[in-house]
């Protein structure tokens, strides 16, 4: 039975990136694994091993575990936005329920800039993005940097504590920062 779910689970897996490219594969593979095992636990192997491709495919895409870091950690940015019509409340929910995993990737990618440059530089270019986007709704600058650094300390803790993503409510935080009536 247990090998049965073994060839299940790899016929999954091939599935999966017969849908996808290997990059995308690969890429999402790696903050799947860093969102579950941390950076203690990940390699280029272990992400091949999770996207279900051969050995010395990451290393043809990204040349390198640096490079692959740095392409996971543009990976993650690009779908940090607020999604089409998505509120507040539902990309937090969306941040702690769904996409917990790459959540806590984002995390275990924050603390691991703290001693990269380059990382740091990428998740700075990530924010700014998002402050961007309050800006282009009418938020003042420092309102929209601080109220992303507020709802980011908002996420943070409800992962520590294992809060339940319904229960969350950004609205009194997002009310202390309001934006311009339009």
């Amino acid at each position: 039975m247990e090998r049965f779910l073994r060839t299940e689970k790899k016929v999954a897996r091939y599935l999966l990136c017969v849908e996808k490219s290997t990059r995308e594969s690969l890429l999402d593979a790696g903050l799947a694994l860093l969102g579950r095992v941390g950076f203690r636990g990940w390699s280029m192997r272990g992400v091949e091993d999770e996207a279900g491709v051969p050995h010395g495919s990451a290393r043809h895409h990204f040349a390198n575990q640096r490079g692959l870091v740095l392409e996971v950690v543009r990976h993650l940015l690009a779908g940090d936005l607020p999604r089409e019509g998505e509120t507040p409340r539902q990309q937090i929910a969306r941040f702690l329920g769904p996409e917990s995993s790459r959540t806590r990737a984002r995390y275990e990618l924050i603390i691991a800039s703290f001693h990269d440059d380059d990382l740091a530089e990428e998740l700075v270019i990530g924010r700014d993005r998002f402050v961007s986007s309050l800006i282009e709704l009418g938020m003042v600058s420092l309102d929209a940097a601080e109220l992303v650094a507020a709802l980011d300390g908002l996420v943070l803790d409800a992962l520590l504590r294992r809060t339940a993503p319904e229960s969350i409510d950004p609205a009194r935080m997002i009310d202390r920062f309001r934006l311009p009536a339009g």
